[in-house]
């Protein structure tokens, strides 16, 4: 199991270590190696089945088909349409042959806490794989890191506040710090397994490519981003 994980996750970090488009071939393909690697381990391990398999082949395609379509209208709704689809099969887990390894199982990390699961989605994760890997050109040098950074940072600090104080003004959450034992496990199965799924779907993905496609209306862009985080927010609604 271990090492299944320790390989997907190397293949998310990967996707970063290659994004320069002008970097050797070896070196942009690391990725999908260390992914066809944790697939394989995730074979022998039972985490992975040969129906999953399928299932992993397919996703693959219509990416890659829609990383070729060149903007073709048709071609591109076609192929965007069940990136789409296998996307959302991914995310809720409808694809068949993938064991989910639990790790967290229904903890509390609070008194009045709801009980906390945590699994380490492989199936959910192939989603930013393969966008990522072969839809987007990722941030490859420390000046573009800099750029993004010094354009980014003060305005989701800004956000991040007012969402903590109106959560803590409607009773939603309350203020108990804590750093509970699962806090390390936590932080990297988010940050390099969940989050790198879903931000790659409703930002890189649909948001993306609606701005791309909407980029020539006034408010085209501010109404992909309203699609983007209302479907967003629809999928955590619960």
């Amino acid at each position: 199991m271990v090492l299944t994980y320790t390989l997907l996750a190397l293949a998310v970090l990967a996707l970063w270590f290659g994004g320069d488009e002008r970097a050797p071939a070896l070196r942009r393909m690391a990725w999908l190696v260390l992914l066809v690697a944790a697939v394989g381990a995730g074979l022998v391990h039972g985490i992975v089945q040969p129906v999953g398999l399928a299932g992993i082949l397919g996703f693959a395609a219509v990416v890659r088909w829609f990383s070729r379509t060149g903007g073709r209208p048709r071609s591109w709704a076609a192929a965007g349409s069940l990136v789409l689809a296998g996307s959302v099969g991914l995310a809720l887990h409808l694809v068949p042959g993938f064991a989910n390894v639990r790790v967290v199982d229904a903890v509390r990390l609070g008194a009045d806490a709801v009980p906390y699961t945590l699994y380490l989605n492989f199936d959910k994760t192939l989603i930013g794989l393969f966008i990522l890997g072969w839809c987007h050109q990722r941030i490859a040098r420390g000046r573009e890191w800099r750029v993004m950074l010094a354009a980014t940072a003060p305005r989701a600090a800004g956000v991040i506040a007012l969402l903590l104080l109106l959560s803590l003004a409607a009773g939603y959450v309350r203020f108990e710090p804590k750093f509970p034992a699962v806090t390390w496990l936590w932080l990297g199965v988010n940050l390099l397994f969940t989050c790198c799924a879903e931000e790659t779907l409703f930002r890189g993905f649909i948001q993306a490519e609606l701005q791309r496609r909407l980029g020539n209306l006034r408010p085209g862009r501010w109404l992909a981003l309203g699609v983007a985080a209302v479907l967003f927010g629809l999928a955590h609604f619960q």
